[in-house]
Parts: structure tokens; C-alpha cells; sequence
């Protein structure tokens, strides 16, 4: 209302009030994440999906983005539980991690979380319960060195990766762009990758591996 433009990087708003949003594209992400998972599933099998936290616009993108590519492409996997939310900290998400594998740790073949506290929290529950490094398939969606380190030792078998420094390059371009009254897009993708154990070592991975490191 004071007229002050408004550039938002990272997390969209339901808005059309920012100038510009320069985010990742994280329906995108949580497709790449289905096709991986139903990948090392072979096509079948029980799935979870551990959400954030309602409310987050990131997440819930990734995570519908990963139901419908998973009924789309893999319709014989059933997800056996996807209402969970793990929340902002590692600890939170352990606990609630816990919580599904007690319940369906005898079932589960593969499991998607979408964000560095969901992944974390589940990687350990599943170390926890026996289950971890490929016995039960996980994957992730962060920029970290502990998730990289994860898929070298096999405890990841997917990790998708965003770009956190284009992203905070490019708002600061926009915002001086704007500043100077020239035209801007409304939405710019920053790109999204999916890290493997295979491809750790390709120049694009070590590019965003290298961003957050």
C-alpha cells in the first residue's frame, strides 16, 4: 500500500503483490523426487511421504508434486501413509519418524521427505530401527554436507538439490532492477537437480553441492 516494491526469493506467496518471486520450481523438485524413489522401488510397493508443516508453500509444493507424479508414473505403489508432519527441527521430525515406523516399518519400502528436518529426522529413526542404508529406500530434498556425505555412504538414495546461491544473486539483480524502473519477470525458476551416488561427481552436482558447502 506505501508503494515500497516487493521482491520475494526462496518461498512464494499466494500473491500478486511482489514485483518479482525468484524461487525454485518445487512442484518440479517433488516430481524428480517420485521418479527417483519409484525408480529404487522397482514400480511397487508402499511408500510414506513425510510432510513439513502446514503452511509452508515450499514444501506443500514438493510434496504434491511427488503424490502426482507418483500416481501418474508408478501406479502400483501405494502410499501407505502421507498426513504425517515432521516440523522445523531435526528432533520434531525423529519423533514422528519414529512414530510411522512403528507403525509401518514392516511395510514401508520407500520414503520421500521434503525439506533438511524431515530427511535428517528420518535418516536416524531409520538407522534406529535397522532399516537404514537401502533397506528401506529414502530420499531428500536439501542442500547440505551431511545429506551429500549421506548418499556416499548409502543412508540417501536421492537428494534433490536447489540453487541457493543463484536464488540470492538473482534477487538482489532484481531488486536493483527494479530500483532503476526497468522491467522484470514475474517468476523466475532457479533451477532443481536430483543428487545420486552415480552422479555426485558431475560438474552441475558439485556446482550446487558447492553452493551450500
Amino acid at each position: 500500500r506505501a508503494g515500497i516494491p516487493v521482491v520475494i526469493v526462496d518461498s512464494p506467496l499466494k500473491s500478486d503483490a511482489p514485483v518479482s518471486t525468484i524461487a525454485t520450481n518445487n512442484y518440479k523438485g517433488g516430481q524428480l523426487a517420485a521418479q527417483r524413489l519409484g525408480e529404487l522401488m522397482g514400480g511397487k510397493g508402499n511408500a510414506i511421504l513425510l510432510r513439513v508443516q502446514v503452511g509452508s508453500a515450499s514444501s506443500e509444493a514438493r510434496e504434491q508434486g511427488f503424490l502426482d507424479e507418483l500416481a501418474k508414473s508408478f501406479p502400483e505403489i501405494k502410499v501407505i501413509s502421507s498426513n504425517q508432519h515432521g516440523g522445523a527441527t531435526r528432533n520434531t521430525s525423529l519423533r514422528t519418524s519414529q512414530n510411522l515406523l512403528i507403525r509401518f516399518g514392516q511395510e514401508v519400502d520407500g520414503i520421500f521427505c521434503p525439506n533438511s528436518s524431515t530427511t535428517a529426522g528420518m535418516m536416524v529413526a531409520l538407522d534406529n530401527a535397522g532399516l537404514g542404508h537401502g533397506k528401506v529406500k529414502l530420499v531428500g530434498f536439501a542442500n547440505s554436507r551431511t545429506f551429500i556425505e549421506a548418499l556416499r555412504t548409502g543412508e540417501l538414495q536421492g537428494l534433490v538439490l536447489q540453487n541457493p546461491v543463484k536464488m540470492g544473486y538473482l534477487g538482489v539483480k532484481t531488486i536493483v532492477q527494479v530500483l532503476r524502473n526497468e522491467t522484470v519477470p514475474k517468476y523466475v525458476d532457479t533451477g532443481v537437480a536430483l543428487a545420486t551416488l552415480d552422479n555426485l561427481d558431475d560438474p552441475e552436482i558439485l556446482e550446487l553441492v558447492g553452493s551450500e558447502l
